[in-house]
């Protein structure tokens, strides 16, 4: 074996192979240490060989030896790629016309002739890398699944040359590879899904008109790539994979909405953030409807889909006419699954099945007031307001950028943090500093569209969903804090003129209120833990006060349950959480910012996670309030996804949810939760869920002269 300072001696001897274009040259290899460099590239060579005893003596023939002269036209290599080339092209030697993996190392130096190009910039290097990509197409079936490698190799050629000679043919005929291996049908989902990634930002990059087409490519293929996933858990970790997948959802928005094509922003937003909610969360995924709709149907369509998959990988046979016959029998099973999905289509409630949903159909969660969608892409950051009935209407940002989102959120972040150490009656300047820059830069030029535009009546509701950097902003508490221009009084904030609720996505609004058709006889549980298991939070010595407060509010009609202390357990929780139209839950909560799903509320014995909650079967939930910290911060990994305590309460089946921004403090917080409940409950007798975001507005400005602002701003909202 060679040490490093024999290596460096071996790469020293090669410098002499540089410099010599295309003419004939002579040079000797020194040995190194007893060993010729020749056998370094023998190794190399039949590493990538089959068959090692045929390698071996077909090496005799190539033009290295071990003790003598190397005569061969090279071209210019640089001393980092010329090993690759090397390497490449003696395997191609050992691969003639006819062997079944020759296309294998023509793709491998096109893709090495391709590096060198972008270093020399030498035409013949892309022209040679383009033919032999070619070659190795034409060496394969049409459905054979490693053509997706020689697509991808040809859209890195001509994309290569597009990027130095700047002739947009080059840029088409890249962007035609990107398509067709996005699209390649043999190839798995998530090279596939990879790909189509990769086109969004070659396209984004060169302002291509297939930029949008990218976009919807990529949730096509995630949605089917998840379509089938058995748990949550599974279907999460499905999409955490694609880490450069983060943001597509915005930018797709983004790119739409650029392109005034408003209503296809909405559909991709909706798309984009709602895979894993939709497909997910217990509201079960498109399969398990089917099933409980039509069992045979869904029976076919999963055989199918396993008989497709099964069928990529015949595809690859080496055995020409097997691979052959498998072409023949996948093209058959594409059109039983086709005619499948079609007869699943018209069923009543799947018109739509594995389609992105329409602006039509998104349209309907605007039924009693505006949906403003908040869109924070890296290429641009803007509202799109949903309105009752009619077209989009789109609010630009100009002086806000992705950038200045994220500072804006680091800043509340240590502005919340430095209240903490402040005395209630102290007033937050910095705090109200933020918060007016969110009225001035974000929330005014939206109120003036709905007020000038769409001429909304003041204390009208609207919902707000905002994605990415918009999540960590407390929209809902945007505020002037300036007096009228005649100095009779204060400008009036976002709360004064609206009643603000959030939502995660459109669907989830609308899957809400159509479940609110039903309704069971009314029931209350008020669950508290003050002393969790060690290891969960510390003790909050004011929780059973506020259940008393809650009981006392709740009219005796109702039936209340009480879980407190050692009755606090997670199967207790659960069970409550099972039974009861309207829950109270006071104890800590803990977002786990890495892997959401094991978001939790600290119990007696052991937490109540939020994969407990969503795998939960609630059918009669309405209503529940989380006086708890940390319940509607979303999930760093897939930031576009709100995967939160406070929205999986609402997915699990809870139409109305009030859920918290950061922490609470005890003391503070039984103010709210008097003037909310005094407001909820004022009609003895009636629990109507609908009017949980009136009483939250009520609250919050009932307890302004009690409440420092961090703690009256810390509540939202979620659901209908």
């Amino acid at each position: 074996m060679l040490g490093n300072g024999e290596v460096r001696k071996l790469e020293t001897s090669w410098d002499a192979l540089l410099d010599h274009g295309n003419e004939l040259f002579d040079i000797s290899f020194p040995s190194v240490c007893g060993v010729h460099p020749s056998l370094t590239l023998k190794a190399t060579v039949l590493r990538d060989c089959d068959d090692q005893d045929n390698a071996l003596r077909d090496l005799t023939r190539l033009s290295f030896e071990c003790e003598g002269k190397v005569v061969k036209r090279l071209n210019n290599l640089t001393l980092v790629l010329k090993i690759r080339y090397v390497k490449h092209w003696s395997s191609l030697q050992l691969r003639p016309h006819g062997h079944p993996y020759r296309y294998k190392t023509l793709y491998s130096l096109s893709s090495a002739l391709c590096s060198r190009f972008t270093e020399t910039w030498k035409n013949e290097n892309i022209e040679e890398a383009i033919r032999l990509s070619q070659e190795s197409l034409e060496a394969l079936p049409s459905l054979h699944p490693d053509r997706y490698f020689s697509y991808m190799c040809l859209q890195q050629a001509y994309l290569s040359r597009y990027q130095v000679q700047r002739k947009s043919a080059d840029l088409s005929l890249a962007v035609e590879n990107f398509r067709l291996a996005s699209r390649h049908p043999t190839q798995g989902f998530p090279e596939r899904i990879n790909e189509a990634i990769n086109w969004t930002f070659a396209a984004e990059s060169h302002s291509h008109a297939s930029t949008l087409e990218a976009y919807k490519t990529c949730f096509e293929l995630l949605d089917r790539h998840l379509a089938t996933r058995s748990s949550i858990v599974a279907r999460h970790e499905a999409t955490s994979t694609f880490r450069r997948a983060r943001t597509l959802s915005v930018d797709a928005a983004s790119c739409a909405t650029r392109l005034d094509n408003l209503r296809d922003a909405i559909e991709l937003v909706e798309q984009g953030r709602g895979q894993q909610w939709s497909l997910a969360s217990r509201l079960r995924s498109p399969i398990e409807d089917l099933k409980s709709k039509n069992a045979n149907l869904a029976h076919d369509f999963l055989e199918l889909s396993r008989r497709l998959s099964d069928a990529q990988a015949s595809a690859g046979s080496v055995d020409r006419a097997a691979a052959d016959r498998a072409v023949i029998l996948y093209r058959r099973l594409q059109e039983q699954w086709g005619a499948v999905v079609a007869e699943i289509r018209n069923l009543e409630g799947f018109p739509r099945f594995l389609l992105l949903p329409s602006y039509e159909d998104l349209q309907v969660a605007a039924h009693h007031g505006p949906v403003i969608i908040l869109v924070a892409s890296q290429y641009s950051c803007s509202a799109i307001i949903v309105p009752t009935s009619g077209e989009p209407h789109h609010v630009r940002f100009p002086r806000i950028t992705l950038p200045d989102l994220e500072t804006l959120k680091k800043d509340f972040t240590t502005a919340i943090r430095h209240t903490a150490r402040m005395r209630p009656e102290e007033p937050r300047k910095k705090l109200r500093v933020l918060l007016r820059m969110v009225w001035d830069e974000i929330m005014l030029p939206i109120v003036n569209v709905l007020q000038n535009d769409l001429e909304l009546q003041p204390r009208s509701r609207i919902w707000l969903c905002p994605t990415a950097a918009f999540t960590s902003v407390p929209l809902h508490a945007a505020n002037p804090f300036r007096m009228t221009a005649d100095r009779s009084g204060g400008e009036q904030c976002l709360e004064d003129l609206y009643i603000c609720s959030y939502t995660p996505t459109l669907s989830a609004l609308i899957r809400a209120r159509r479940t609110m058709k039903t309704h069971a006889t009314p029931s209350f549980a008020a669950i508290g833990q003050s002393q969790p298991r060690a290891g969960q939070g510390r003790v909050l010595p004011t929780v059973n006060g506020e259940l008393k407060l809650v009981h006392k509010l709740v009219s005796p009609n109702i039936k209340f349950t009480n879980i407190s202390g050692d009755e606090a357990t997670q199967a207790g929780a659960l069970e409550a959480l099972r039974r009861n139209t309207w829950v109270h839950l006071a104890c800590h909560g803990t977002q786990d910012q890495k892997q959401p799903y094991n978001s939790r509320f600290a119990m007696r014995d052991k937490p109540l996670t939020l994969l407990e909650i969503m795998e939960n079967n609630s059918p009669h939930a309405e209503f529940a309030f989380l006086s708890a910290c940390q319940t509607a911060i979303g999930d760093e990994e897939t930031p576009d996804e709100v995967i939160h305590l406070a929205a999986g309460l609402q997915f699990s089946g809870f139409k109305s949810v009030i859920g918290t921004l950061w922490g609470v403090t005890d003391a503070m917080t039984q103010y709210t939760v008097e003037a909310f409940y005094e407001k909820m409950l004022e009609d003895v007798g009636m629990m109507d869920c609908t009017k949980a975001a009136w009483a939250l507005n009520h609250a919050t400005n009932a307890v302004k002269t009690k409440v420092p602002l961090e703690q009256r701003m810390v509540f939202i909202h979620i659901g209908v």
